[in-house]
């Protein structure tokens, strides 16, 4: 397995470096994958929304109407409907809140690095490039922290996958890729954000070919157009205010903060490493079609909100891309020598000690008795299984066996910024003290109609302390991303 000219003693080191590397990223991730469909509750934020969403379906409420902005719990599909209609089936068939969408995400994940394997042999001629790419891909923190969770994201970077892997098929050919298109498509029909790979597609049969490029984007862009104006006829509107309004909030983060919330991409020097490489080797391969969709990828990931899932479609062509360069570099001994030597060097950095966080919060502290579930026993001690309970944290609410009142706040809060639902909503329920809890993320006080992931509530604020006062904060010692270590349960003044 030399990727080197020579089988030297150092040739064969780091050879053999690189492909342990390698397998201690598949065995992370299988770890990880293991540990989270053994799990039972939320792991991450919007998993129970997805679950919730998803499970609606198969009770017969249509995935777009405009009552779901009308009634608890306020069940928004903000995203197309590919990975609801797939998951909703199978937790009604298991039971099971998170697994079977977390099931459905590990398998499309695993079949991306199929994917990967199937596009790097194919352009480099190689299995060992093929394998090495399937293998990066794994190896990402991103792809292990969202691959292995109930989110929609595994399935469209599948299906831009195959897209991408098709095209490169038909380029060879001298053809058109029209079927790409299918793929193409069925990725934004999971994720309307999804749309790297026939950008790419397109624009790399632009520089081959304008008119073949004109007419492929016009299907592209038409087909997506036509199923997006049907469900948004069928739905009187619900569709767009959903899938646009609920995506991107008007009141979101300033640029800066934006590319703080990519920090495990950017501050990651493995990422960077891998980047680079992958930049050279579009470049050293004359691979146009998988570099633009590197940097276009990269852009667009910054330009929707730079969170965790958006940055899959540059880490898919950087997994390719780096066995690419690697293929083309195997004579000059030197260079690849200096490359392998680096990437061990960063790769284990990445492995021992970036993906300390992943393998504490989905390994040893996802677990009966840890201090998130003692959150939501703190809950479930102070209200009734009959209980109404108004809470930010959703997941929280299901672990502590309480019905949900608002499935998702954050979409509401993108809706509220963008105008599409109004909070006050929830004011007559406030004022009458219909709700035995509001559990809420931060004090009362510091909630306001700047942060614009409490938009859901901010409005009702004075509402809320005219009629509730804080009865206990409970506190959570262990660190989980993406959520504050408090709880404020504020109860009616007239309780006990």
């Amino acid at each position: 397995m030399a990727l080197v000219t020579g089988e030297g003693p150092l040739d064969r080191a780091l050879a053999a470096g690189w492909w342990a590397l390698l397998a201690a990223g598949l065995a992370l991730f299988l770890c990880v994958a293991i540990g989270t469909l053994r799990y039972p509750h939320e792991l991450v934020v919007s998993e129970a929304a997805v679950g919730i969403a998803a499970r609606s379906l198969v009770e017969g409420v249509p995935p777009y109407t405009q009552a779901r902005f009308e009634h608890p719990p306020y069940s928004i599909l903000h995203y197309t409907p590919g990975y609801y209609l797939m998951v909703g089936p199978l937790i009604a068939l298991t039971g099971s809140a998170f697994a079977a969408g977390r099931g459905v995400s590990v398998l499309f994940t695993l079949a991306t690095a199929g994917a990967a394997f199937a596009i790097a042999r194919r352009l480099s001629g190689s299995w060992r490039a093929g394998a090495a790419a399937s293998l990066l891909w794994l190896s990402f923190y991103q792809v292990a922290f969202w691959g292995t969770a109930q989110r929609v994201d595994a399935p469209g970077i599948f299906f831009e996958a195959m897209g991408l892997l098709v095209a490169v098929r038909a380029r060879e050919a001298g053809r058109t890729p029209w079927l790409a298109l299918p793929w193409l498509v069925a990725a934004w029909s999971v994720k309307q954000i999804t749309v790297v790979g026939l950008v790419a597609v397109a624009a790399d049969l632009a520089l081959r070919d304008r008119k073949r490029a004109l007419a492929f984007a016009a299907a592209g862009l038409g087909s997506i157009a036509a199923i997006a104006l049907a469900l948004d006829l069928a739905s009187g509107g619900a569709f767009h205010r959903a899938t646009v309004l609920g995506t991107i909030s008007r009141a979101a983060d300033p640029p800066w903060v934006i590319l703080g919330n990519a920090e495990l991409f950017f501050a990651s020097p493995w990422n960077m490493l891998v980047f680079v490489l992958a930049a050279a080797g579009a470049v050293a391969a004359r691979e146009r079609l998988l570099g633009i969709a590197l940097g276009f990828g990269l852009v667009f990931a910054v330009a929707t909100d730079a969170n965790f899932p958006r940055f899959y479609s540059p880490m898919l062509a950087m997994a390719v891309l780096l066995p690419l360069l690697l293929a083309k570099l195997r004579e000059r001994r030197a260079m690849t020598r200096g490359l392998l030597a680096a990437l061990l060097l960063f790769g284990g950095s990445h492995v021992v000690y970036e993906m300390r966080p992943l393998v504490r919060e989905r390994i040893l502290d996802a677990r009966p008795g840890n201090e998130r579930l003692a959150l939501a026993a703190g809950v479930a001690a102070r209200t009734s299984v009959a209980s109404r309970i108004l809470a930010q944290d959703t997941g929280m609410i299901l672990s502590a066996g309480r019905r949900v009142e608002v499935a998702d706040p954050l979409v509401l809060s993108i809706l509220a910024g963008n105008g599409a639902f109004d909070p006050r909503i929830l004011a007559d329920d406030v004022r009458a003290g219909r709700f035995d809890a509001i559990v809420l993320n931060r004090p009362l006080e510091a909630i306001d109609d700047r942060e614009w992931t409490t938009l859901w509530i901010a409005p009702v604020r004075g509402e809320i302390a005219a009629r509730y006062r804080l009865a206990e904060t409970l506190h959570c010692g262990q660190s989980w991303r993406f959520l504050e270590p408090d709880r404020y349960v504020y109860v009616p003044k007239d309780g006990a």
